[in-house]
């Protein structure tokens, strides 16, 4: 097993000066992708998988200061992530009371910090409210975040310009769901169950003449955008270009849909939700094509497409002796590979298993070359913490360090 080689002079610097509450750069750019970490102690850190060096982002987490949310730029040059600087009931990586809602957070304000793998000093945005989410534009100048605005009393949608360093509110929403265009001129939203429109920068909407389904986050890859349909008694998942022009159905369904377009914009992954369902056994995950359908696991609780489009990683449960537990699972676009079963830490279940559909715009777990992935949970025996895993049938996770979430940059 690999251990955990700590940068000294970086820790050093991260203990040092005034205070002790500077947040330290990230180290000079790396050769390979990094695995972004939030710690057992609730401090934010990278990990290289090829080195196996890590390197502390953040080293003050504690009762008073709250680290969360951890989301690479699209270029994997930055690392985001959310700071509470006062003690709050709510999505958070550090403590043990995370709960969902607008009764998780309260006034206090919050801050974005977004840290450099280049070096120099991390920039700290101040946010008009506490955020829960963050999500990049895909050129990076813009980082969208959710959060619970009582000012408006319902989740407020803030922009952070990534050149001037300045939050602003831009638009709010009970609940709110989008996607970014490829372009990052615009976004596409489904909010409050009802509306979807398209955001501008400047917050101005131009509605979608189409009447939404159930569902929560939209997709749009490329020209393509994916989202459910009324018309009449019928609910419709289907494919559009960006003006509206309908390409393909993909399913009928009843009375929800998780959903997801691959990165060549022709696959749509899918699983129907019944009322009631068990959050981890929704419904059948099937893969939809312009020539079929394709089950791929008769239950899965979520799924994520690599960057490449050559796997798709979903989640399926795995009860033995009435205990609960998951199991990772990949499938290549012919054959399917279940790896160990493991019980999720409960960041992962209770910050992003619930919303993986909007997570799985903004965030991966796989590698840039779609060999590995990441996750936070305990598999029984073996350990508890962050793990990687190479997709190959019967190769074992490998432990890599103590924590409670992780996501790998682009």
């Amino acid at each position: 097993m690999k251990t955990l080689i700590v940068i000294g002079a970086l820790a050093l610097a991260a203990c040092s000066g005034g205070s002790g509450d500077a947040v330290p750069e990230l180290s000079d750019p790396p050769a390979t992708s990094l695995i972004a970490i939030v710690g057992e102690d609730g401090n934010i850190m990278t990990y290289d998988p090829v080195t196996a060096v890590v390197a502390p982002v953040t080293a003050n987490a504690g009762p008073q200061r709250l680290y969360s949310q951890p989301t690479w730029s699209p270029d994997g040059t930055r690392l985001a992530f959310v700071e509470n600087s006062a003690p709050v009931t709510g999505i958070q990586a550090s403590g043990g009371f995370a709960r969902v809602g607008l009764s998780a957070q309260q006034a206090s304000p919050g801050s974005v910090h977004i840290a450099t793998v280049a070096g120099g000093d991390a920039v700290v945005v101040t946010t008009p409210f506490s955020p829960f989410y963050l999500y990049w534009s895909p050129d990076g100048s813009q980082l969208a975040f959710l959060g619970n605005d009582l000012v408006n009393g319902r989740q407020g949608f803030g922009l952070i310009d990534t050149t001037t360093n300045v939050a602003e509110r831009a638009d709010s929403g009970q609940p709110y769901y989008f996607a970014w265009a490829p372009q990052s001129d615009r976004l596409l939203v489904h909010a409050a169950n009802s509306e979807l429109y398209y955001l501008a920068l400047d917050g101005s909407k131009q509605p979608l003449s189409q009447i939404p389904g159930s569902f929560s986050a939209p997709s749009w890859v490329g020209s393509t955008q994916l989202f459910p349909v009324r018309e009449g008694r019928r609910q419709i998942l289907r494919l559009f270009d960006e003006d509206e022009r309908a390409r393909r159905d993909a399913t009928d369904f009843g009375d929800g849909v998780a959903l997801g377009l691959s990165p060549d914009e022709d696959r749509v992954a899918h699983i129907t939700i019944d009322p009631g369902a068990n959050p981890f056994a929704l419904g059948p995950l099937i893969v939809d094509t312009p020539t079929g359908a394709i089950e791929i696991a008769e239950l899965a609780a979520a799924f994520f497409w690599s960057s490449d489009g050559s796997q798709l990683l979903y989640l399926t449960p795995d009860a033995a002796a009435d205990e609960f537990g998951l199991r990772w699972n990949t499938w290549d676009g012919a054959t399917s590979i279940a790896f160990e079963r493991f019980t999720p830490s409960r960041t992962f279940v209770q910050q992003y298993l619930p919303f993986f559909g909007q997570y799985a715009n903004s965030l991966t777990f796989l590698s840039p070359d779609a060999g590995s992935f990441t996750f936070a949970g305990t598999i029984e025996g073996r350990g508890e913490g962050i793990w990687v895993q190479t997709i190959a049938a019967d190769t074992p996770a490998e432990l890599i360090g103590p924590g409670r979430f992780s996501t790998w940059s682009p």
